[in-house]
């Protein structure tokens, strides 16, 4: 036990790991890799402590590196996996971990500028609507967290045609509130798909679909947007 413990504590500093800076924000979603055969270690930057780190007991095993405020994981299995990190200060942050062959990692969550956000928040604010809207959806639809946004992960099936399933993947809120679903043709004829079949899915500002032709099986990424509200309308669950 006090050799493993000695091991662990010397992780974060170790010269024959590799390492990984990931730019964060609360509340946000980031793609890390970790060492599928290996211990990675997982850390904030700045002086800053891990408080805890959360995972399924069957996809990952997790410690607690008190001496450096940081976490040790292993994959169980080399299937992706996902980890709740919570910092000291009790901001939370998801990570979307892919197991990877190779040694260990050294992950280090680097939180943005606060001073560079409000700036960044401003400028959108300043940007015409049109302008705003094409910039925040190419941030989303590329997988990251536009500034000034939260995102909150869901898995919600949505009603829309018996051809089609329809899901909730993640809801990002901001000066917009963006939905990011994945539409699946379940039918077995080709599907095509137009803008203006979702605007009765509540208070819809604007749709974009990133593929309009679906063949059965196929399946799409479709980003709904609506006001800061965020109000839904008349958007049902199935059950």
């Amino acid at each position: 036990m006090t050799i493993r413990l000695v091991l662990l504590l010397l992780l974060p500093v170790s010269a024959a790991y590799a390492g990984q800076i990931i730019e964060v924000e609360p509340g946000g979603t980031y793609p890390v890799r970790a060492a599928a055969d290996d211990l990675t270690s997982i850390g904030m930057a700045d002086g800053l402590r891990l408080q805890a780190v959360f995972g399924m007991e069957t996809v990952v095993s997790i410690s607690k590196d008190e001496a450096f405020g940081r976490a040790i994981i292993k994959p169980i299995s080399t299937a992706p996996f996902s980890l709740i990190v919570t910092d000291e200060n009790g901001d939370s942050y998801s990570l979307e971990v892919t197991p990877v062959a190779g040694p260990g990692e050294v992950i280090t969550l680097q939180r943005k500028s606060h001073q560079a956000n409000e700036a960044l928040i401003k400028a959108e604010r300043e940007m015409p609507f049109t302008s705003r809207l094409k910039r925040t959806l190419k941030i989303v639809a590329r997988g990251d967290v536009p500034a000034g946004y939260t995102v909150e992960r869901r898995d919600q099936a949505v009603a829309l045609w018996v051809e089609a399933d329809l899901r909730l993947l993640r809801i990002y809120q901001g000066s917009m509130t963006i939905e990011h679903y994945v539409l699946r043709n379940v039918s077995g004829t080709e599907m095509r798909l137009d803008e203006r079949e979702f605007k009765h899915l509540g208070r819809v500002v604007s749709v974009a679909i990133r593929h309009h032709v679906l063949a059965p099986q196929g399946a799409t990424d479709v980003f709904i947007v609506r006001d800061a509200s965020g109000a839904r309308g008349d958007i049902h669950e199935r059950t």
